[in-house]
């Protein structure tokens, strides 16, 4: 998953969440029950609410950590691949340089 597309599911997740707030404070502030009962039903949604925002952001930590790590697996794959062309290249330099040296010196 690139950053676009954790972009973009974290901006699904924010506003499904966002939603779900919205209308299940709607319909507990206009259910007809008693209050003590609306508020404990409320507290009970708080506490799922916590709960499962903690899991989102496991979640999210989780996926950095993975693009993290491959992010780092590929710098370092770069870094070898520049590093052998680097001396791919020295060796060629070598090379001329080597065959200049036996041209001027017939």
């Amino acid at each position: 998953m690139d950053n676009t597309e954790y972009r973009e599911a974290l901006g699904f997740l924010l506003g499904l969440t966002v939603g779900a707030v919205i209308g299940t404070a709607t319909a507990l502030l206009l259910a007809p029950q008693s209050g003590a009962r609306t508020r404990r039903q409320i507290a009970r949604k708080a506490e799922e609410w916590t709960d499962s925002a903690g899991e989102s952001l496991e979640d999210a930590r989780d996926e950095a950590r993975e693009l993290a790590d491959r992010a780092a697996r590929e710098t370092r794959r770069l870094a070898r691949r520049a590093r052998k062309s680097a001396d791919r290249t020295g060796d060629r330099i070598s090379d001329v340089v080597d065959k200049g040296r036996d041209v001027l010196r017939t």
